[in-house]
């Protein structure tokens, strides 16, 4: 969890080691999985990876290195931003969302291009704190251009399923939306096609993009009750696994910059690991 970050700093953190990335297979929206899961329990899509044996085995298969990892948190109002690279052979993808997305108007928070470069960014007009993570991946194979859903919108056609296609959020927007514990955003696929879709009680929405990356190595669902605040491990990673945010839900509607989902890696236990607080569920997949 990010617990010593302050408004409007931001830290770029050094490439942990080097990962392959993208998002897992997910074979269906499946909405009625939603509220299946008691509050603390996940909804594992995928098997788990198991640790190796010989750990050293796993660097050797990596695809892709990782780009930077970055947080942007502000209670500032307008659109605050950052260039944090390049968008040549690199893309990146959310890994969190924390804080408030209540208002009367437009809140958002993520990563877009702007001018060559990656922009961090939070656009909004509570006065709240707002934040997100990003990570970055050292790929652009066959990435695919960025689509964008919003509630009441059928769910936007993001490519067709590949052998390597993967696909992530890049950014979430509400007015309205994602302040109710059944409101979600998220990409699936169906076996043919990868979409990108959810079901909000008010306006909002979310973006997504899709690159080729090697293999599937794992999904998860994870919803927390409310109250409370847990954290639970993702994918081993002895080198060259990432995990990302293929989904996110829940009531985003608390000025704190601790309350929401979050992927980390904990370099001590070698896991990626996701944080949820108070309601909210995220969607993770991971890759290699």
């Amino acid at each position: 969890m990010h617990t010593n970050h302050f408004a409007r700093k931001l830290f770029l953190a050094a490439p942990l080691c080097l990962f392959a990335a993208g998002c897992g297979g997910d074979p269906m929206m499946d909405e009625a999985m939603m509220g299946e899961a008691a509050p603390g329990d996940a909804v594992t899509e995928t098997a788990a990876p198991v640790a190796p044996e010989d750990a050293a085995l796993g660097t050797s298969e990596q695809a892709v290195s990782l780009g930077g990892s970055y947080w942007w948190g502000t209670s500032a109002n307008g659109l605050t931003s950052t260039a944090i690279g390049t968008a040549t052979n690199r893309t990146c993808f959310l890994r969190g969302i924390q804080g408030n997305l209540k208002g009367t108007s437009w809140a958002g928070a993520g990563v877009f291009q702007y001018a060559g470069n990656w922009q961090i960014f939070i656009n909004q007009s509570n006065s709240k704190a707002l934040s997100t993570a990003v990570q970055c991946l050292n790929t652009a194979t066959n990435r695919t251009p960025e689509m964008a859903w919003y509630d009441g919108q059928a769910a936007k056609l993001l490519g067709a399923v590949t052998a390597s296609r993967r696909c992530f959020l890049t950014q979430v927007e509400a007015a309205g939306g994602f302040t109710s514990n059944s409101d979600y955003a998220r990409v699936w696929n169906d076996g043919y096609n990868w979409y990108l879709g959810g079901n909000l009680g008010a306006s909002g929405g979310a973006r997504a993009i899709c690159v080729d990356v090697p293999t599937d190595a794992g999904g998860w669902l994870w919803i927390a009750g409310n109250p409370g605040t847990f954290t639970h491990n993702l994918a081993y990673d002895p080198g060259g696994v990432a995990c990302l945010l293929s989904g996110i839900g829940g009531n985003f509607n608390t000025s704190d910059y601790n309350d929401g989902v979050s992927i980390d890696y904990n370099s001590g236990t070698r896991y990626w690991e996701m944080t949820v607080s108070n309601s909210k569920r995220g969607w993770s997949n991971c890759v290699k």
